[in-house]
């Protein structure tokens, strides 16, 4: 198991926060767009060598449900992005089939048949594309998009038919308990964005993992039962907690705790 955190520093140096993070016991980190704007992937490069630190996964932003146009610059950010891919040795890409919030959203009661075409052709071509270089398109589990829920991953998923399309399982899904989301969806999960919260899964208020209510130990145990299981990532993400918390006490506290959440898998997988 790898263990990531969302980078979440905007004023803070590559060099300074990735050691940083090293030594609170992450992996790796997750790099959004604003991040690769913000410095060149090369300098990112060097900067998680130094630290010994991988880059986990990369996040674009794709849109496969608003026609032509949105589907070629859809395209135009794959390729970008395979580069970066190719630039950092990362091997996963996330995948969203449109805007998951504000106007243009489109879920699973909104789509057509020609949005579900539209996004399993693009996808298909994109792992053909990304496989020589051993990159996933990873597919994340999120309301207002076409994998709000497991039919709707999985009717996805048989569709583009690549072995290269895997799961952010992101719980908790539309519609469903978490135990339903592992045992339809654990055999292609390779990613987490781990969250905890106040009250259950989902609700309340986001907190430290360690604070929460919500147990993870059952979900990665359910994990644990699959091929895929070897190749799992638990990523931070929203390290403020909605601006309630500084991103570095979440990062030292998180990779404490997630440390002793990886003792408990490697049991699990023994």
């Amino acid at each position: 198991m790898d263990l990531a955190f969302c980078w979440c520093f905007p004023t803070e140096s590559p060099e300074a926060g990735l050691r940083r993070l090293r030594e609170y016991g992450f992996d790796g980190i997750e790099l959004w767009p604003q991040q690769l704007q913000q410095y060149p992937v090369e300098r990112w490069a060097e900067a998680l060598a130094k630290a010994d630190l991988a880059c986990r996964q990369i996040c674009p932003y794709f849109d496969f449900v608003h026609g032509p146009e949105k589907l070629r610059a859809s395209r135009r950010m794959f390729d970008a992005y395979l580069s970066f891919a190719r630039r950092l040795g990362c091997r996963r890409i996330r995948v969203f089939t449109g805007p998951p919030w504000g106007e243009g959203v489109v879920s699973v009661r909104d789509a057509n048949p020609r949005q579900w075409a539209d996004a399993a052709a693009a996808l298909r071509e994109y792992c053909t594309t990304a496989a020589p270089d051993g990159v996933e398109l990873c597919l994340e589990c999120h309301a207002g998009s076409l994998l709000e829920n497991s039919t709707s991953t999985l009717k996805l998923i048989d569709a583009v038919g690549c072995s290269n399309l895997t799961v952010n399982l992101q719980l908790p899904l539309m519609g469903e308990d978490w135990p339903s989301s592992v045992a339809a969806l654990g055999s292609r999960t390779t990613h987490i964005h781990i969250h905890n919260w106040t009250h259950t899964i989902g609700q309340g208020e986001l907190t430290f993992l360690e604070a929460g209510a919500f147990d993870w130990r059952p979900v990665l145990s359910g994990l644990a039962k699959f091929e895929s299981a070897t190749a799992l990532c638990l990523s931070v993400e929203h390290g403020d907690h909605g601006q309630r918390h500084d991103p570095w006490e979440t990062a030292r506290r998180d990779g404490a705790y997630l440390q002793k959440l990886r003792n408990h898998w490697r049991s699990q997988l023994q």
